[in-house]
């Protein structure tokens, strides 16, 4: 019970440090946008890359996490995480943030699925909604934390919140490595992943599709706000970083 305890909040803060990565660009992209001189069109298409390439990477990713194990997908995906945000912190021209968008998308279709899919292996039908909430929690106060942090270190540089979170990127996927092992997959996981034929058709039935549609919608919803609220008071209020990260 305790190595279960300590697994599963290592799997926790493997998501509370991707997310955070994401939410700490938040508060610099319109200094960014400034030095770079890009539009709020190239800052909306540079925030699709990164969902277009989660999209797209996610089914195999998943399908990948059953056929090579949960551990290695977490691991690479850490790892493809410290490098994307490692990129953006250099990256001057902007073909090099879009590289970064697009690794930042494949890396959280590596992490999420193998996550949730290793939480799935160590817990029961009685603990696995709880477990489920934490992770839910994780992912949360990772995106809400993730700007203040940003914001504050952006006092000491543009680029310093990405450095840091390919930092964090790193640690965690060398924690990963070391205090992960791979979890034996429960018989009623193994007989749900060998029964299931076609994903497309059970995608649109209407138990799964409503909670589909409703994912959609509150996550394009933040999303949008998210990305675009920085720019929207940063042009009309001037705030800066440290302002952005308080609201």
């Amino acid at each position: 019970m305790k190595n279960q305890k300590v697994t599963l909040g290592l799997l926790l803060m493997n998501l509370f440090i991707a997310f955070l990565g994401i939410g700490l660009v938040i508060p610099v992209l319109p200094t960014l946008m400034h030095e770079l001189g890009i539009t709020g069109t190239t800052v909306g298409y540079l925030t699709a890359a990164f969902a277009i390439a989660q999209l797209i990477v996610s089914p195999f990713a998943g399908k990948a996490a059953d056929q090579f194990g949960r551990k290695i997908m977490i691991v690479i995906g850490l790892f493809i995480f410290g490098l994307s945000e490692f990129l953006f912190g250099i990256g001057k021209e902007i073909e090099m943030l879009f590289i970064s968008r697009i690794l930042g998308g494949i890396s959280a279709a590596f992490i999420m699925p193998a996550v949730t899919a290793y939480i799935a292996d160590i817990t029961t039908l009685d603990t696995r909604p709880k477990a489920l909430g934490y992770m839910s929690a994780s992912i949360s106060t990772g995106f809400i934390i993730g700007p203040g942090i940003g914001g504050f270190l952006a006092e000491f540089g543009t680029r310093v919140p990405f450095l840091f979170a390919g930092a964090l990127g790193a640690i965690a996927a060398i924690l990963s490595i070391i205090l992960l092992s791979e979890p034996i997959r429960s018989q009623e996981n193994t007989e749900q992943v060998s029964g299931t034929k076609n994903v497309i058709k059970r995608m649109i039935e209407p138990k799964y599709l409503l909670a589909f549609i409703l994912i959609f919608i509150a996550s394009f919803g933040l999303a949008a706000f998210e990305s675009f609220f920085s720019l929207f008071v940063d042009h009309k209020f001037q705030f800066k970083p440290s302002d952005i990260a308080i609201v």
